[in-house]
């Protein structure tokens, strides 16, 4: 890093052009074809071994941005926020001074610490930042799961404050958290309006076309950036598409839009000796509109898990918005009967068949069909995936696969439901946050086992450690 700064002094024009090269390492495939200075090509090299910022508080500019205002030889460059910074050591929780107080930055670190968060190229380098790292630094850590943000929803989009300050007590509450959690996944859903919604509703929309609805999206986007622009900057974020952010039938050209705003779909990161899979779970709820990139997206995601099990991953955690089941992992769409009530800020609802008969949303919409969700659950027991963290349902549900694997469905940051199917839960139902806490033990993880005791442990989760969680509700 010091012989990068010593080479351009303007760290301004340095951070972008570490933007742009990191986003090489990101699982999109790209060609470099930015600005052709000796600076550029001296950099060239090397580039798919560096960490993609994307899908974190480095949000990529918006095309359709006014303030997006750099010129470069090719617009399709991804210009990010990425900020190199003097070195210096994060302050110390009071739990990690006990563990040692080891300083886990070691040479830099974006503004945000968040640029060198993922490692999607999996180069099996330590990623130098608070979290990154296929050693734990100490046995115990936290993560904040959250979820529809959904910006817009209460009103079907005529204003979107409401959601706002829902977001704004959260991230209040993360950050008075301490220790403060190593990262925060917001798990799909980050704005309500997506024009194929607007569009089945025909001509009981309020928007009139295409532009007028993607204008609106894009507005909300901006305002998700900025509000989670309030985080604490020590705390990366990561975020997941959900089906108001990519459509129910997501296609290339509503996944780039996705993309364009905030980065990779699905993607991946070390934290403290775990593995940390994020994906595009919309393409498994339907691939029919993109069945190319959920090809390579599966293909991903067995590469993602075979290479956490070569490099012993002490546990390993999927993130989404649509959850992979609801109550049970064999149960099909005629199993799910309960309905969810529209919510009651609707009011008398447009969506209505029959003013005297209660109207909502079946348990069959939420969950991924049966045959897509049997084919990652598969790969999911292969590898020993220790938990699954969604949303989507607006409401909590706690499961267990039949191999151990924690289904953990986390509540809404917007509107609430509560489906008639939904076995009494432990948990108060209501908007807010899940605190995910991380113990990690010295037992052997199933990649390190001989090859005799790994046929008598499977379907079983990693052995590396134990979670903790519990709903925090903001109201």
């Amino acid at each position: 890093s010091e012989s990068i700064t010593s080479v351009v002094d303007d760290e301004e024009a340095l951070a972008l052009k570490l933007s742009r090269a990191l986003m090489k390492g990101s699982h999109t495939p790209r060609n470099f074809t930015g600005c052709s200075s000796d600076i550029d090509m001296k950099y060239q090299v090397g580039y798919d071994n560096m960490p993609s910022p994307t899908s974190t508080l480095c949000f990529p500019e918006a095309r359709n941005n006014p303030s997006y205002n750099y010129d470069f030889a090719d617009e399709g460059d991804f210009i990010g926020t990425c900020k190199f910074i003097e070195f210096e050591r994060p302050q110390m929780s009071t739990q990690q001074k006990e563990h040692g107080g080891i300083n886990l930055i070691e040479e830099v670190h974006s503004k945000e610490r968040s640029s060198c968060l993922i490692d999607s190229n999996n180069t099996g380098s330590r990623p130098s930042n608070c979290c990154g790292g296929l050693e734990p630094h100490f046995p115990f850590h936290s993560f904040v799961i959250c979820a529809d943000t959904q910006l817009g929803v209460t009103s079907q989009n005529v204003e979107w404050e409401t959601e706002i300050e829902y977001a704004k007590k959260a991230i209040q509450t993360i950050n008075s958290l301490d220790p403060p959690p190593l990262f925060v996944c917001v798990c799909g859903d980050l704005v309500d309006m997506q024009y194929s919604f607007e569009e089945n509703k025909g001509y009981s929309s309020r928007f009139k076309n295409k532009q007028e609805c993607d204008e609106v999206q894009a507005k909300q986007n901006l305002d998700f950036q900025n509000v989670f622009s309030e985080l604490n900057p020590e705390i990366p974020l990561v975020c997941t598409c959900g089906n108001h952010d990519v459509s129910n039938r997501p296609t290339p050209a509503s996944i780039q839009r996705y993309k364009d705003f905030f980065g990779d779909e699905y993607l991946s990161f070390w934290a403290n000796g775990t593995y940390n899979i994020v994906l595009n779970s919309v393409l498994f709820a339907n691939p029919s509109g993109a069945p190319q990139l959920f090809s390579n997206q599966l293909r991903w995601l067995e590469h993602q898990l075979e290479y956490a099990h070569k490099h012993d991953a002490k546990m390993i955690f999927v993130y989404g918005h649509h959850p992979w089941f609801l109550y049970d992992e064999n149960e099909d769409t005629d199993d799910l009967t309960g309905l969810s009530p529209f919510p009651k800020e609707w009011g008398k609802s447009t969506f209505l068949e029959d003013e005297n008969k209660p109207t909502g949303f079946k348990d069959s919409y939420f969950a991924v069909p049966k045959k897509y969700r049997m084919t990652a659950l598969n790969l999911f027991r292969k590898y020993g995936v220790n938990a699954a963290f969604t949303g989507h349902f607006h409401q909590n549900v706690i499961s267990k696969s039949s191999w151990g694997m924690e289904h953990i469905i986390t509540s809404s940051l917007s509107v609430v439901f509560d489906s008639s199917g939904k076995p009494k839960q432990e948990e108060e139902n209501g908007r807010g946050l899940r605190l995910v806490e991380v113990h990690l033990d010295k037992a052997t993880c199933v990649a390190s086992m001989t090859k005799v005791e790994r046929s008598s442990k499977k379907n079983e989760v990693r052995r590396g450690g134990t979670i903790n969680h519990h709903f925090i509700p903001i109201d």
